[in-house]
């Protein structure tokens, strides 16, 4: 099958993809309360004909086609955001205080649209479609618990695909980069234990305050002084509680923060540069230092060979113009990694603006907004990856 013939086979979907976007997008759900979602995944794949299995939010579709071959996996995510929709959309937000601002919507809809298109190619299809249909990627990841139940075996994934839709870019362009697309994400949380006294008497307290904004400072010099300016790293303390009045000598300062990292190597680094840092202040200081970081995402890496399919497979598609190379890893969190980890895969970007629209609302805007002529380019895109051998 040429591309003209892949092309029009997805055009002739268009109005049913758009039609399942917009009816998600009436339902938004929160991470793991996707019942709704999952019940209109389930509709839709019922209505191809595509067998189908669940567990919690998830859905996992399978097409197995008519000649042996590779299993390769599509990933779509589900969950919306708590925001308050704005007025004015014709299928605004029935469920209020949630919105779908980062486009899963359109990213369930897609995979929907090329499941339609790859079901009705199962005669000439080689090998399976393994459709990942993940819950709670803005959360808590679905990802993870999908693939510790079993969710890349039975039959083996052989390869993996996702995408994002992107509004720094028009409608038409693909962007991606072999290597690390998005940094891992971890949570940081410090107790810094000094000890209680009067405030006219400092002498007979450990100010748990003071000690705790050197270790703010010294936390600082972390990424300009332990990471090479070529690598990626950020260490952000966002919220510290400490103190009961205001002269009381503090005895307890509680602080969160994120880290996020490129690579492996650097996060485990990080990790051990903050407890020695956080611990060995405190003792100078005469105070105790407690660190926990609680693992998030892993770093999302490309596969070298899968990226470069993706760029070879969007440049004959959409021409080479239209696919761009990013120029530096994303510092946000993408669980994508977990299916990534488990077969060669890559994950990709694709452009969901109208060129007048730009400089366009970010994703996580409640003014975020799609053009919806790109969910035919992202069916296109999955077909053709799948088809790709």
């Amino acid at each position: 099958m040429d591309d003209q013939q892949l092309k029009a086979l997805v055009e002739a979907e268009k109005d049913w993809i758009i039609a399942m976007r917009r009816r998600l997008h009436r339902i938004p759900e929160g991470g793991f309360q996707e019942f709704k979602t999952q019940r209109a995944v389930m509709d839709a794949l019922k209505e191809i004909g595509i067998p189908y299995t669940t567990e919690r939010t998830w859905v996992i579709g399978l097409i197995e086609g008519a000649h042996p071959g590779e299993t390769v996996a599509l990933r779509a995510d589900m969950d919306a955001l708590p925001l308050v929709e704005p007025e004015g959309c014709p299928f605004r937000s029935e469920h209020e205080g949630m919105m779908h601002a980062c486009g899963h919507d359109a990213h369930t809809a897609m995979a929907l649209g090329a499941a339609k298109v790859l079901w009705g190619l199962r005669d000439q299809l080689h090998g399976r479609v393994k459709l990942l249909f993940q819950p709670a990627e803005e959360t808590d990841g679905g990802a993870q618990p999908m693939v510790q139940s079993g969710a890349m075996e039975n039959p083996h994934v052989d390869r993996v695909y996702g995408l994002h839709v992107m509004p720094h870019l028009p409608v038409g362009m693909v962007e991606t980069r072999a290597g690390t697309l998005n940094a891992s994400t971890d949570t940081v949380q410090l107790t810094i234990r000094g000890k209680s006294g009067h405030g006219a008497y400092p002498e007979q307290g450990t100010d748990a305050i003071v000690c705790a904004a050197q270790v703010i400072s010294a936390l600082q010099s972390l990424v300009s002084r332990n990471v090479s300016p070529l690598q990626s790293a950020v260490l952000t303390i966002g919220k510290i509680e400490g103190g009961t009045a205001q002269n009381i000598i503090c005895d307890e300062v509680r602080m969160r923060g994120t880290l996020r990292t490129a690579n492996a190597e650097l996060r485990a680094m990080m990790k051990l540069r903050i407890a020695e840092i956080a611990s060995g202040v405190a003792s100078a200081m005469g105070c105790m230092a407690e660190v926990n970081i609680t693992p998030g995402y892993a770093a999302l890496v490309n596969d070298e060979g899968e990226a470069a399919r993706i760029k070879r497979v969007a440049g004959r598609l959409l021409g080479a113009d239209h696919v761009v190379d990013k120029p530096a890893p994303s510092m946000g969190g993408e669980d994508f990694s977990f299916f990534s980890d488990c077969a060669p895969g890559a994950f990709f970007h694709i452009g969901c603006v109208a060129p007048e629209w730009m400089p366009a609302p970010p994703l996580h805007s409640r003014d975020f907004r799609i053009d919806e002529s790109c969910l035919t380019i992202g069916a296109l895109m999955h077909v053709a990856l799948v088809l790709d051998q």
